[in-house]
This record gives structure tokens, C-alpha cells and sequence, in this order.
């Protein structure tokens, strides 16, 4: 199984697949619940998990917005909660104002949406997918509410968020311009940046989505994609020739070459979560823009927040990593 998608569709998976002994790889999903192996030896994350996700963006809350209101909005679920926890390892309570929450069968968020903005919040950080990040952001402007969003990683992809806030503003009548609305937004990355035009991982993922995929968007849908498909070949071939199950499980174990990731994986026989941290950046003519260095950290309520010394890996001319 690769790459299962979501949290609580894959947390309705993991336990048989484990119980069958089925490697259950880099479930796309950044739930702390995945890092498990004692429970589920089989299963292993990818992507930055929502803890550590939610610890960098508190302390980028803490250091850049100190004395002013901050109100969560997030989903009801493992997702939000995590990503939650993690706010919270590094927020002073003193700051947060409101915690609002969704469901997302729900789309009638108007209620929360007002509480954050009867709280004072000055700053909302939000873990959303990105159709409530774009409810979020409509619900605000009609009642007149304009607070710097902090979204995670998962919620604020520009082309995905800019379409959105078009089709949605559309079914009730307004036009908008989506690019427009989301400009000045913060959030994360933990991979390049899709402006990043230089990058020789962006290079190479635009080379391919051009050749194989032309239709679609050059979106963090395609980046993910892309990224989470190269780091599985980097397994199957460290798995080796005719690799049973085991040797699949026992190569990621090993530890993995960081690829496109702009911080190392945590990979070991006690650890199956994956990416450990990301840079900070603001949303600008709809693309992501690094704001300072890449920060990795632990999902531990005490563990250290530090920049990241080592550097980025070069992709492969070829596009096939090396055996």
C-alpha cells in the first residue's frame, strides 16, 4: 500500500493491512498516529506531521506576533488536533483567544468564523484542507474580518486555494480574484517551493509533469506527488533485486537519502514518521516565498527548535535516483 490518503480514511485501513503484514508506506497523511511501529510495524509516514508542522509555525507566531490575539481554527479530527498539540508546544496560552473547529462533512462554518472574530483575534492559525481554508478566508471577508492567516502546509497551496476562492465566491454570485485574496497568507513548506525556478528538484518535476501530465496544474498537488513517488523508488531499489515484504520495510528502517525534502527523514527501526521539519514562508503573487532558514524539530513537547545546517540534495540529471 502507498501513499494512502487521509487520516481518518487510512486510519480505517492500518490496522488490517498491518494484521496482513502489508508494507504500508508513506501514508499521505502527517498524523503522529502513523508512527507507531511497535502497533503498526508495517506502516510508515512522509510527509512533516502535524506536531512538529504546528510547533515551527507557533514559534514563527510567538517571534513574529508577540502581544497580539491568536485564534485556531482546525479540523476535528486527528489532523487538527495534532497539528494543534504542536501550536501549543511553543504558544503561550496567555495569546490564544479562541480554538474554533469544523467538520468536514460540514460546510457551514459561519458560527466559528464569527466566534473567532468576536474574540479579537488578530491572528488566526489555521490546520484546514483547503476548501475550509477558502471558506475560512470568504466567511471572513463578509463580516468584515481581516486577520493574518497562518495556514498549515496541507491547506495553503496557491493555485489549489486561488481556484477555490473563485468557484466558491462564484456559487454565491461574487467574483473575486483568488491570487489576490490570498496574498500576505503565511505558511510552511517541506518541500521547494514551486516558484522556485532554479531548483533542480522544481526542474525536474516540471520536466516530467510536462512530458507525462501537461494538463494538469504545476501545483502542490503534482509536487507532492512527484516527490512522494521518487522517495518510494528510492525504497524499492534499496529493497533490492526480487525484495520480499520485510525487505521493503527493513531498506526504509535503514534510513533514507533526503531527495527532495528540504530537511533530513527521521527513518529508523523506532522511528516510521518521515520528513522532520520545513521552512517558513508568505504567500506573494501566488507562489510560496522562503522567509528564512529550513527548522527541524521532534514531536516532544520539549524538544528544541533548530536550524538546519546540512544542505539541500541535488536531483538526479537522470530523474532515476542512484541504487
Amino acid at each position: 500500500m502507498f501513499d494512502g490518503l487521509g487520516t481518518p480514511t487510512h486510519l480505517a485501513a492500518v490496522s488490517f493491512l498491518n494484521a496482513q503484514k502489508v508494507p504500508d508506506v508513506f501514508v499521505a497523511s502527517g498524523c503522529e498516529c502513523w508512527n507507531d511501529p511497535t502497533k503498526y510495524p508495517e506502516t510508515f509516514g512522509w510527509q512533516l506531521d502535524y506536531i512538529r508542522e504546528g510547533k515551527i509555525l507557533g514559534q514563527y507566531v510567538k517571534q513574529h506576533f508577540a502581544g497580539k490575539k491568536v485564534g485556531f481554527f482546525y479540523q476535528n479530527d486527528e489532523f487538527g488536533q495534532d497539528g494543534v498539540k504542536g501550536l501549543l508546544d511553543e504558544l503561550p496560552a496567555s495569546m490564544v483567544v479562541s480554538k474554533q473547529t469544523y467538520d468536514p462533512t460540514n460546510t457551514n462554518i459561519g458560527s466559528a468564523v464569527a466566534a473567532l472574530r468576536s474574540s479579537g483575534a488578530q491572528v488566526v492559525v489555521s490546520f484546514s484542507i483547503p476548501a475550509f481554508t477558502a471558506l475560512l478566508k470568504l466567511n471572513s471577508l463578509k463580516l468584515g474580518f481581516n486577520p493574518t492567516l497562518v495556514v498549515s502546509d496541507v491547506g495553503s497551496d496557491p493555485i489549489t486555494l486561488s481556484g477555490l476562492l473563485e468557484a466558491f465566491a462564484k456559487q454565491g454570485g461574487a467574483k473575486v480574484n483568488g491570487s489576490q485574496l490570498i496574498n500576505g497568507m503565511i505558511s510552511d513548506g517541506y518541500l521547494p517551493s514551486l516558484g522556485s525556478a532554479s531548483n533542480s528538484w522544481i526542474a525536474l518535476f516540471k520536466k516530467i509533469r510536462d512530458q507525462y501530465d501537461a494538463k494538469a496544474p504545476f501545483d502542490g498537488n503534482v509536487l507532492y506527488g512527484e516527490a512522494v513517488g521518487y522517495t518510494f523508488v528510492q525504497a524499492m531499489l534499496k529493497a533490492g533485486r526480487n525484495p520480499t515484504r520485510a525487505d521493503l520495510v527493513t531498506a526504509i528502517q535503514k534510513g533514507m537519502p533526503q531527495g527532495p525534502a528540504v530537511a533530513p527523514y527521521s527513518y529508523s527501526s523506532s522511528d516510521h514518521m518521515g520528513i522532520t521539519g520545513a521552512y517558513m514562508g508568505v504567500i506573494q503573487n501566488g507562489q510560496l516565498v522562503q522567509q528564512g532558514s529550513v527548522l527541524t524539530t521532534d514531536a516532544s513537547a520539549s524538544g528544541a527548535i533548530s536550524t538546519y545546517s546540512g544542505s539541500e540534495q541535488q536531483a538526479p540529471a537522470s530523474g532515476i535516483p542512484a541504487p
